[in-house]
């Protein structure tokens, strides 16, 4: 690879640079290259050397002077400085290290890399979805504080500028056989898959995941797995292969209830219990809204009321709220609006007090629609059923939740369609339109269709 037309041309150049560095700088871009990733920034340069995060930033500038880097400038939304090796220098850099680092030195420097991405996402994780985490973290080194992000905001973003680099650090744990580090980024990559819905890589980080918990043996980490994984196949327009995931959920959940139930009273017994009843929970409200989603209303309405008494008994006041969500969802697909309006005021109400803005907002959205649809002739009722609408969509914009802007949307051009304002549903269609293109091409394609079905014709 670095030979060019049988003599080492390129080798002898890259040799050269090299042998003019200091020990240090030599020891740096060693290890640089060893970064599983394509781009490199300060944070990931600093976990490969095990430097400080300032010397690091040295380290990168030096690299870049004697152009064994180059400097591609700081990213236009994070702020944060990025490099990259060309090709054959990153390879040139690998072989180097091969044979100065050994493989328990090379070994070491790949594994503190998914360590940071690891940590970060982590970090991240706790800002935007602090609930989500219910298993540990473990690290073979972690990195120290603070993140490369100061709020939630900056998190959803470095997450987003990050997604590559993540999936990168997923795979290479996966190929590594570090276990518990593959499933454990694939879960704290979630609020990545839920705000801004890359389906593909949702799904693949998952079924990664669901490999490694099974190989590690951990039963916790499997269920969560497999309903994280059942939620990105369901989102992805694939319910029935949701449905089979979520029922394995269900067969790991249950087989652990039981196992607990068996354990002698003593320390931890009760909370065993009450999380191999939380998994079962989230199993069956899973696969409630797979068959929500496969318009199997009546199969659904069954999980969910099966789920809701569950949560409720643990004391998860959270997924109790999401269950009656999606309670408020059937009732308003079955056509009875009424019935979904004390769930989706609960819910809401139980969100807010449990500091989970981005959920309350989805029951404002459902309780706006279910409104609308009770309003009638009602001015008034109309009127304040669109101003709750409204006020989901700018929660949804204060949370980054793109997906979700487009749903509130179409809710909007739905009501508009029904009472046969076409002009007006087909504005709001647009709309989201252009929230979906950047995050859904299941839902473009299913609005555009809606739109042909109508004579509306495509929007661009």
């Amino acid at each position: 690879m670095l030979r060019v037309e049988g003599e080492y041309a390129v080798r002898g150049a890259l040799d050269a640079s090299y042998r003019l560095l200091s020990p240090e700088l030599a020891r740096g871009y060693r290890r640089l290259g060893l970064a599983p990733v394509p781009l490199i920034g300060v944070e990931a340069a600093a976990a490969a050397c095990a430097l400080r995060t300032r010397e690091a930033d040295q380290l990168l500038d030096e690299l870049a002077e004697v152009n064994l880097l180059e400097d591609l400038g700081p990213d236009p939304r994070t702020g944060s400085g990025r490099y990259r090796f060309h090709d054959l220098v990153r390879a040139h850099a690998g072989q180097l290290a091969a044979t100065h680092e050994g493989p328990a030195g090379s070994g070491a420097a790949v594994r503190r890399v998914v360590d940071f991405y690891l940590y970060a996402a982590t970090e991240a994780e706790a800002l935007l979805t602090p609930s989500h985490r219910i298993l540990p973290r473990r690290y073979d080194r972690r990195p120290a504080p603070p993140p490369p992000f100061a709020d939630a905001r900056g998190a959803l973003d470095w997450l987003d500028t990050e997604r590559a680099h993540l999936m990168a650090a997923l795979r290479t744990a996966a190929e590594h056989g570090w276990h518990d580090t593959a499933w454990m980024l694939a879960d704290a990559m979630w609020p990545l898959f839920l705000r801004l819905r890359p389906y593909e890589l949702w799904v693949e980080a998952h079924e990664v995941g669901l490999a490694a918990a099974r190989r590690a043996g951990d039963r916790e980490a499997e269920s969560q797995m497999l309903t994280s994984g059942g939620a990105g196949l369901r989102n992805a327009g694939r319910p029935d292969e949701a449905v089979g995931w979520f029922g394995q959920a269900l067969e790991v959940a249950r087989e652990r209830v039981a196992a607990a139930r068996e354990q002698p009273p003593g320390p931890g017994g009760p909370d065993v219990l009450t999380a191999a009843h939380r998994a079962e929970a989230q199993a069956l409200h899973g696969l409630g809204q797979s068959h929500r989603l496969a318009g199997r209303l009546t199969e659904a309405l069954r999980c969910f009321r099966l789920a809701l008494p569950l949560r409720e008994a643990i004391g998860y006041t959270r997924g109790a709220a999401l269950t009656r969500i999606c309670l408020g969802d059937v009732a308003l697909a079955a056509g009875r609006p009424e019935e979904a309006l004390p769930e989706l005021a609960a819910a809401r109400a139980a969100l807010l007090s449990e500091d989970d803005p981005y959920d309350a907002a989805r029951a404002l959205a459902f309780l706006g629609r279910a409104a609308l649809r009770c309003a009638g002739d009602d001015a008034t009722a109309v009127e304040a059923a669109k101003g709750q609408l409204t006020e989901a969509l700018g929660e949804f914009e204060a949370t980054g939740s793109v997906h979700w802007q487009g749903r509130v949307l179409e809710m909007l051009g739905e009501a508009a369609e029904e009472r046969g304002e076409t002009e007006r549903a087909r504005a709001w269609y647009g709309r989201a339109l252009a929230r979906y293109r950047s995050v859904s091409a299941p839902d473009v394609r299913r609005l555009e269709d809606r739109l042909s079905g109508l004579g509306l014709g495509g929007l661009d």
